[in-house]
């Protein structure tokens, strides 16, 4: 079997968030089970080619929005999969990979349309014949249009990893997909991930319970109608976690290693965070949060929950930046409290590798996730995750019982800051139970969220594909 595999940003080359661990984890678990994978991803101006050692394959030329480009073929092979880079200096060559600090580039809509056909553009002089072609998120959502276009019956998996993000633009913007008026799909707008939910041949997302929800006024984001309508053919698969990086006996960016069996390290990296950051190295439970400090990570419900609980018996540690707001009203509470309250307005690969060693717990009281990866990350080191009842979350923690000596996290009742504090009492009761916590700080290190185990599904989505694709093409659904 030979697959196709699609995504603006793949790891380590380019990433802005969960999509590019994705691009890179999901095709190199498919080819360690033995499949040929072809991975393509634009190649951006922020790329060191040159230290990749991504070199040029084929220089070829596309006729696009009434203009010819050139453009070339990039590529390296690792890890047994083909990596593809589509160059192409007009569309690509910037800074960013969406936009810069003023905003999105107006262009994205022609650009990733661009990327999409130059892609099966390159699949035919590279002679590459896809059984299945797997798809992400808007960027790569129009490729089933394209396909049936030219009367192809390969079959194509859309994965969509967070429905928010939909690629909608106004209808001039169709043009470059080759849609007419008739075939908006979505009113008036042209919008990437509605056609492409509407007529992959399979879609999926990246956990069970998200995929329920997007089902749902509440997480649909307008487009429950085209997932409802996919019946068996839209399902949730849960992410994994590479744990060649996040892996506490062997993290080099650590201050000890240590494991569930063998945890005595994992104080020396509470001391060495508490150090690092400016705290007082005492015993006081040590509560961290990583990651974009937004409204839909719980910024709203996490901000008064700790300026309610700051004690000398709790400290909390966070990293990451985002909203302006959260940054000034995080800052002052850095500054008020200096003793409990450490903050880094930074995203630092090394340094979130150390809080997670370091922490207790982790926070993660997102109003909405579709996976999640801190909260895998935190069990593999020992930090135990409060979250919010949505998503990835609740397909991988579990409500701790100290009679019943079960459960690896604290869930809260509801989405508020009086629920987030209450999860976090509960937290420091346990905490205060030494021998208790450190149980459960080992429950979480054993779990586990293989990334062989998710790949061995997209492999039986492919062979049921490729088994049905015989069969007449999708015909696009409309909204009513």
């Amino acid at each position: 079997m030979e697959v196709v595999f699609l995504s603006s940003e793949v790891v380590p080359f380019a990433k802005t968030g969960g999509l590019a661990d994705v691009g890179r984890a999901l095709p190199d678990a498919l080819a360690a089970a033995g499949i040929k994978v072809n991975v393509f991803m634009p190649l951006y101006g922020v790329v060191e080619s040159k230290k990749a050692g991504i070199k040029k394959i084929k220089k070829l030329s596309l006729r696009f929005g009434g203009r010819t480009y050139a453009y070339e073929v990039c590529g390296k092979e690792e890890k047994g999969v083909n990596f593809y880079f589509i160059k192409q200096k007009i569309f690509f060559d910037r800074e960013g990979i969406y936009g810069s600090l003023s905003g999105d580039y107006p262009d994205n809509a022609s650009r990733f349309i661009f990327f999409q056909k130059a892609v099966l553009h390159s699949l035919k002089s590279l002679k590459i014949k896809a059984d299945v072609i797997h798809l992400n998120d808007w960027q790569t959502a129009l490729v089933p249009k394209f396909l049936s276009n030219g009367q192809s019956r390969v079959p194509t998996v859309l994965t969509v990893h967070n429905l928010a993000y939909q690629g909608e633009y106004d209808a001039k913007s169709a043009k470059y997909a080759g849609l007419k008026k008739s075939e908006m799909l979505y009113g008036s707008r042209f919008n990437s991930l509605a056609y492409g939910i509407s007529g992959a041949t399979a879609v999926t997302t990246v956990s069970p319970t998200y995929a329920k929800e997007m089902k749902t006024k509440k997480f649909g984001c307008g487009l429950e109608y085209f997932l409802k309508k996919r019946g068996p053919y839209f399902k949730g698969i849960l992410n994994g976690l590479d744990y060649g990086l996040w892996n506490p006996s062997s993290d080099k960016a650590i201050a000890a290693s240590y494991s569930a069996t063998s945890p005595e390290g994992k104080e020396k990296c509470k001391k060495a965070l508490q150090k690092e950051m400016g705290l007082p190295q005492t015993d006081a439970m040590l509560v961290s949060f990583v990651g974009r400090l937004a409204m839909q990570k719980g910024m709203d419900i996490m901000v008064p929950a700790l300026q309610r609980l700051i004690s000398g018996k709790i400290q909390f540690v966070m990293l990451g930046t985002g909203d302006v707001h959260y940054h000034r009203v995080l800052s002052v509470l850095a500054k008020r409290f200096p003793k409990n309250f450490a903050l880094r307005l930074d995203f630092d690969d090394d340094m979130a590798h150390r809080i997670y060693a370091g922490s207790d717990l982790f926070l993660m009281p997102s109003q909405y996730e579709p996976c999640g990866l801190g909260q895998m990350i935190a069990f593999s080191y020992g930090a135990v995750p409060v979250v919010n009842k949505v998503g990835g979350l609740m397909d991988t923690v579990s409500e701790y019982s100290l009679h019943r000596k079960t459960g690896t996290g604290f869930l809260l009742e509801d989405y508020s800051s009086a629920a987030l504090e209450k999860a976090l009492r509960k937290a420091m009761g346990i905490y205060g139970k030494r021998s208790r916590f450190r149980e459960l700080s080992a429950r979480c290190m054993r779990q586990r969220f293989s990334w062989q185990k998710s790949a061995l599904k997209y492999i039986r989505l492919y062979n049921k594909l490729i088994d049905e694709s015989g069969a007449p093409p999708l015909r696009p659904l409309r909204k009513p």
